[in-house]
C-alpha cells in the first residue's frame, strides 16, 4: 500500500491495519519485529521522502503539494515537514523563492 502511494492520503496506521484485517498494535509490532522499525516510522519515511521530492519541483508551491497529500492547509503541511524532517519547507527548497 505504501509503494503504490497510499500515504498520500492516510498517514494513520489504523487505516492500513484495517485493510490487512489486523489491530495497529499488531501491524506495528508485526513491522517493528521484521524492519526494526514500527508501521508509523514506515508510513512517515514514505511520506516525508516523497515531500521533501517534490519540494525541491520549484514549480509545485506548498499549497499544491499540501492538496496532493491531503493536508488541511499549507500550514498543516509546513508543521509536518518540521515535525518529521526537523527543517522547514524553505531550507528544502534552499531558501525562499
Amino acid at each position: 500500500m505504501l509503494e503504490r502511494g497510499d500515504y498520500r492520503a492516510h498517514r494513520d496506521i489504523a487505516y492500513y491495519a484495517d485493510r490487512l484485517c489486523v489491530t495497529p498494535k499488531y501491524l506495528s509490532e508485526t513491522c517493528k519485529s521484521i524492519s526494526g522499525s514500527g508501521a508509523a516510522y514506515w508510513i512517515n519515511r514514505y511520506t516525508s521522502v516523497e515531500i521533501a521530492r517534490l519540494l525541491r519541483d520549484r514549480s509545485l508551491t506548498l499549497t499544491d503539494i499540501a492538496y496532493r497529500f491531503d493536508f488541511s492547509s499549507p500550514a498543516h503541511l509546513s508543521r509536518y515537514i518540521r515535525q518529521n524532517l526537523g527543517i522547514s519547507a524553505s531550507e528544502i527548497r534552499g531558501g525562499d523563492r
